[in-house]
């Protein structure tokens, strides 16, 4: 797969030849619009922020800014205490920026961490999150409804190691993504002014996508949240 490379002068230190046996997933927690792999890469790289990454994923680019055999700085929060340290680990962090598509990012993910579960002989169940790590709730994208979506991860994971072609259903779910991302857009700029925030928006999307809730469902929630409301009343 296609890995781009900028390397920090900051944030890692030696692995001392320590073993590769996990590989640890987290989100950015970072929202803001243009916060991609490259915003990261020049955050780490600017100054001592004593905690990084190897891998920045976003919707256009896989980002290496650690190597490998070097250590990242991601679960050390842990302290060790259930064996997943940053001696033994790989860092991946999933970008959320509100302008940027998670599902594509989401996707781009899934097969880093299958190529690097081949290439350093790493099984399945060593694909953690960073919760695995320190319980830390992190990555916190993945984590409403039990995890559910960190299970659609690991799925994903598996089906690119297996060598099934997941290029179809990824190709669906970006147009799915952007149909309902769009209408959702459309919305809030129109009564807002504004886009949405993330969470907000990602729990729409999933609702209408599953056909938990209609187009004209959104439509009526937003019509009867007391931002509208408080809008409509200074018109009148």
């Amino acid at each position: 797969m296609e890995i781009n490379e900028k390397l920090v002068k900051y944030n890692f230190s030696s692995r001392k030849g320590t073993s590769i046996k996990y590989i640890v997933i987290h989100d950015t927690g970072n929202t803001s619009k243009g916060a991609d792999a490259n915003a990261h890469f020049s955050f780490f790289n600017s100054a001592d922020r004593q905690s990084s990454a190897h891998y920045f994923v976003d919707d256009t680019q896989v980002l290496r800014i650690i190597k490998d055999s070097d250590k990242a700085w991601h679960c050390g929060d842990g302290n060790g205490k259930y064996g997943i340290t940053n001696e033994n680990s790989l860092g991946i962090e999933i970008c959320i920026n509100m302008n940027g598509n998670f599902n594509i990012a989401f996707d781009k993910a899934a097969e880093l961490t299958s190529f690097l579960m081949k290439k350093y002989n790493i099984p399945l169940e060593n694909v953690v999150r960073h919760y695995d790590a320190s319980r830390k709730i992190c990555p916190n994208s993945m984590s409403k409804n039990n995890w559910m979506l960190w299970d659609d991860f690991l799925t994903k994971v598996n089906r690119y190691y297996i060598n099934e072609s997941d290029q179809s259903t990824n190709n669906n779910e970006i147009i799915i993504y952007d149909k309902i991302s769009n209408f959702i857009d459309n919305v809030y700029i129109a009564f807002f002014n504004r886009t949405p925030d993330y969470e907000g928006k990602s729990f729409w999307y999933n609702k209408i996508k599953s056909k938990q809730a209609s187009l004209e469902d959104f439509v009526n929630s937003v019509m009867n949240s007391s931002e509208f409301i408080e809008l409509k009343n200074s018109y009148i």
